[in-house]
């Protein structure tokens, strides 16, 4: 049998490409996580109850 050919792969190559999947990881991170409420818009306040108004057409 014959054994299968190793290839060298230099130190730069292979930092370079843990870094581009480091870099993947943390982008799919922030993309999944939802916006913080501090980013949100400030809520709105609910609207009261109406008053009716009396138009004087009884």
């Amino acid at each position: 049998m014959d054994k299968p050919e190793r290839r060298t792969v230099s130190l730069a190559k292979s930092l370079n490409g843990l870094r581009l999947i480091g870099a993947g990881a943390v982008l799919g991170l922030v993309l999944t996580v939802p916006a913080s409420p501090a980013a949100a818009d400030p809520p709105r306040p609910l609207p009261g109850p109406v008053a009716e108004h009396d138009t004087g057409d009884e």
